[in-house]
C-alpha cells in the first residue's frame, strides 16, 4: 500500500458471486466453438464437423485452378477440436476419438489436398480463420490465412463473421494435411479488452505503454474463509482475479475494478476493500448465497426453537501452534515462537472440559503433518503434540478422528511448507461424523447439530462433509479461523453459543468476524500498513441470486435488507455506516424493487442520508436478456463498480454536511 499517514478506508463489498471477478478479460476466445459442415445450405442427416475432400494428382501449383481438376479420389473428412469420450473402463478421464481420417493417398508426396465445405461461428465478430498444416485458405473467396513450407509466421487476415450464418471455405495444403481448425473471435462483445478498446471512459485502466494498471493505493482483500481458504493477505488492485490455495484462475473482473479506481482517484486516504463472497461451489446452488438463510441476520428472527445443544462438536488445533513464528511477526501471540508441548496439552484440557459442558460427543481430529521448518526457525513438534492430545481425549472421552495419519510419512505436509498438502479428507472426517451421531441415543430434531471448530485445514474440508450429511445433520462452523489453541481459550465460549448460529446466517457471521478482523489487526491483512490506523467507511451490498429463486425468500427480502443494514451497523459499531445497494437486473423484478425500496427515503427515513440503491438495469445492454450473472459483460460490471463508488462518495459527503 502507498506510504502515508493517513488512516486506511475500509470499504465493504458483500454478497453473492456477483460481487466476484465474472466478466472475461480476453477479446479472443480458443476458436473451438466453430462448427463444419459440408455445404452452405443444410443437407438432411449432414454429418457436422465434416468437410469435403479432393485430392489432385502433381504438388501444389500456384497457378492450378483446381476447381477445374478432376481428382483422384474424394470423401469427407473430419476437422476441428478433437473430440474425446469417456473412459471405456469407468475411471476418471477421457481418451481421444479417432477422427474420419483423410483418403490414404493425401498422405503421399506428389498429391495436393483441397478441403470444401462451410463454417459457422457462435458469435458476431471480427475472426481469424487458423487451419492447421502449411495451407493457404479462402472463405467465401477471400483469403484469410497463409502459411507456405519455410514462412515461420503465418498472414493470418481477419474477417468479419456473423453469428450462427454459414461461409463457404476452402483449404489448399502444401504439403500433408492436418485435422486441426480453429476460428477465434478476437473482439468478444461484452469482453473487458473489447469494452477498454471501444469505450474511452476506461482508458484508465492502463498505462501509457498499453499494459494493465495495478494500483498500489487500493489494496483488495477477500474476507470469505472459503473463498480465501488460505487467509491471503490483500493484494494491490489489478485486473484479472488471483487463485487461493489451488483454485482456479478466472482471468476476469468484476465490480470491484471500477469501484476501486472510483474510491481511489476520490479519497484521499489509502483505500482497503475487503470484499466477501464466494464463488466456490455449493452442490445444490452455484456459489449463491440467499440473505434469507446464509446472510441472515439476527433482528430477522432465526429459528425460533433455542432448546438443546450440540449434538457433535468436531474439533482441530495444533497447525497454526507448530507454526513457527517471529516475535516480530504479526501472528505471534506472546507465548514462544510455537506452543510447548506442554501448553498445547494444558490448553486443550481447558478447551476439552469447556466444551465437554455442552453435553455433545466430541470428536478431536489430530493434527495434520507439519514440515520440521527451517534450520533456524525450526516447527512445533506435531507428533509429540498428537501424542499428548491422545492422552488427553482418551482421559476424556473424546472420540479420535486420525487425520495425521492420512499423509503417509515423508510425502504432503511432512516435507512441503504447504500445510495443506494433506489430500482429501472429507471421506474420514464424514465417516466419523455419522458414527458419533449413530452413538447418540438422543439428537436433536428434525435434524441433529454438528459444530466444526479449526483452522484452514477444517475448512479445507467442511465444504465436502456439509454436502456429505446434507439431509442428516445441520452443519456450523466456527466463525473466522480458529487459529491456536491460545486463539481457542480466547473464544471458545463464543464459538459454543448454539444461539448465534440459530439466529445468525453463517455467513453474516463470517462477515461480521471478517471485518471486525481486520479491524483489530489490520497489519495482518493490508500490505505495508504502518499503524496509521483504519477506519470502517462504508459497504456495498450486491446480492441476490439465490432468493430470486425462492418464493418465499422474495417476500421477506426488504424486511432482511432492511434487518442487514440495522444489525451490520450495530455489531460493526458503526451507526451511520454508509451504505450502496445494487438492485439486481435479473429474475422476476421483486428482489429489485425491494433493494431500491430501501433506498427510499421516504419509506426508510432513518436511512436518508446513509443508504442509497443504484438501479444496475441500466447498465444491462441487452434488457431482458439478462442471465444471474450479467452475461459475464465486462462493460456492465465496469458500469456498476463505477455507479456503486460515485454512490459511496455521494453519501461520504452527505455525512460531513
Amino acid at each position: 500500500m502507498a506510504e502515508t499517514n493517513k488512516p486506511v478506508k475500509v470499504f465493504v463489498i458483500a454478497g453473492d458471486e456477483n460481487c466476484l471477478e465474472q466478466a472475461t478479460i480476453s477479446a479472443r476466445t480458443d476458436g473451438t466453438q466453430v462448427s463444419f459442415f459440408t455445404d452452405v445450405t443444410p443437407i438432411k442427416d449432414e454429418k457436422v464437423k465434416h468437410v469435403n475432400c479432393a485430392v489432385y494428382k502433381g504438388a501444389y501449383v500456384a497457378s492450378t485452378d483446381y476447381e477445374k481438376l478432376a481428382p483422384e479420389v474424394t470423401g469427407v473428412v473430419e476437422v476441428g477440436e478433437q473430440r474425446t469420450e469417456r473412459r471405456p473402463d469407468k475411471q476418471k478421464g477421457r481418451i481421444p476419438v479417432e477422427m474420419t481420417p483423410f483418403p490414404e493417398l493425401s498422405r503421399q508426396d506428389g498429391y495436393t489436398t483441397v478441403l470444401r465445405g462451410a463454417l459457422a461461428v457462435p458469435i458476431s465478430g471480427r475472426h481469424e480463420v487458423l487451419p492447421s498444416g502449411f495451407n493457404v485458405t479462402l472463405v467465401e473467396g477471400k483469403e484469410v490465412y497463409r502459411q507456405e513450407p519455410g514462412q515461420s509466421t503465418p498472414t493470418i487476415t481477419p474477417i468479419q463473421l456473423d453469428a450462427n450464418k454459414r461461409y463457404a471455405f476452402t483449404t489448399v495444403f502444401f504439403k500433408a494435411p492436418e485435422h486441426g481448425f480453429r476460428v477465434p473471435i478476437i473482439n468478444r462483445p461484452g469482453a473487458l479488452e473489447t469494452v477498454v478498446a471501444e469505450n474511452p471512459k476506461y482508458a484508465c485502466l492502463k498505462d501509457a505503454s498499453g499494459a494493465w494498471v495495478t494500483r498500489d493505493d487500493v489494496v483488495l482483500y477477500d474476507a470469505q474463509p472459503m473463498h480465501n481458504n488460505t487467509r491471503t493477505p490483500g493484494h494491490p488492485l489489478q485486473v484479472g482475479d488471483i487463485a487461493y490455495g489451488g483454485q482456479k484462475v478466472f482471468n476476469a473482473v468484476g465490480p470491484e475494478l471500477m469501484l476501486g479506481h472510483v474510491l481511489g482517484d476520490c479519497v484521499e486516504e489509502p483505500v482497503f476493500l475487503l470484499r466477501f463472497a464466494t464463488r466456490h461451489y455449493i452442490w445444490f446452488m452455484r456459489g449463491s448465497r440467499s440473505l434469507g438463510h446464509d446472510y441472515q441476520p439476527p433482528s430477522s428472527g432465526g429459528d425460533p426453537d433455542l432448546k438443546g445443544s450440540w449434538d457433535v462438536i468436531h474439533f482441530n488445533w495444533g497447525v497454526w501452534d507448530a507454526g513457527y513464528k517471529e516475535v516480530t511477526s504479526k501472528y505471534y501471540q506472546g507465548h514462544g515462537n510455537t506452543t510447548s508441548v506442554a501448553d498445547f496439552e494444558n490448553n486443550l484440557r481447558t478447551l476439552v472440559a469447556r466444551m465437554k459442558q455442552t453435553g455433545a460427543t466430541l470428536i478431536w481430529a489430530s493434527v495434520t503433518p507439519v514440515w520440521k521448518g527451517e534450520p533456524d526457525k525450526p516447527n512445533g513438534d506435531v507428533v509429540a503434540y498428537n501424542a499428548v492430545a491422545e492422552k488427553v481425549m482418551k482421559e476424556n472421552g473424546v472420540i479420535i478422528d486420525d487425520l495425521n495419519s492420512l499423509v503417509p510419512k515423508g510425502s504432503g505436509s511432512w516435507v512441503d511448507p504447504n500445510v495443506h498438502a494433506v489430500g482429501n479428507l472429507a471421506p474420514k472426517v464424514t465417516e466419523t461424523i455419522l458414527a458419533a451421531l449413530a452413538s447418540r441415543k438422543e439428537k436433536t430434531k428434525p435434524l441433529p447439530r454438528v459444530l466444526m471448530i479449526g483452522d484452514s485445514i477444517t475448512g479445507s474440508y467442511l465444504e465436502k462433509v456439509t454436502q456429505n450429511l446434507d439431509g442428516k445433520a445441520v452443519v456450523y462452523k466456527n466463525s473466522g479461523n480458529a487459529e491456536s489453541t491460545w486463539t481457542g481459550l480466547k473464544k471458545i465460549d463464543e464459538w459454543l453459543d448454539l444461539k448465534q448460529y440459530l439466529q445468525n446466517g453463517q455467513e453474516y457471521l463470517e462477515l461480521v468476524n471478517g471485518v471486525n478482523d481486520v479491524l483489530a489487526h489490520p497489519d495482518r491483512f493490508i500490505p505495508g500498513y504502518q499503524n496509521q490506523g483504519v477506519e470502517l467507511a462504508g459497504l456495498t451490498w450486491f446480492q441476490g441470486i439465490a432468493d430470486s429463486q425462492s418464493p418465499a425468500q422474495t417476500a421477506v427480502y426488504e424486511k432482511n435488507l432492511a434487518s442487514l443494514i440495522r444489525d451490520l451497523r450495530k455489531d460493526l459499531k458503526a451507526p451511520q455506516l454508509p451504505v450502496v445497494v445494487a438492485a439486481v437486473a435479473f429474475g422476476d423484478g421483486k428482489i429489485h424493487d425491494a433493494q431500491m425500496a430501501v433506498g427510499d427515503p421516504a419509506k426508510y427515513p432513518e436511512f436518508t442520508g446513509n443508504v442509497k440503491s443504484i438501479d444496475t438495469r441500466m447498465f444491462v445492454p441487452s434488457p431482458g436478456q439478462v442471465g444471474s450473472c450479467y452475461n459475464e459483460n465486462a462493460g456492465t460490471f465496469l458500469e456498476i463498480g463505477d455507479a456503486l463508488g460515485r454512490a459511496m462518495l455521494e453519501l461520504m459527503i452527505w455525512g460531513k454536511e
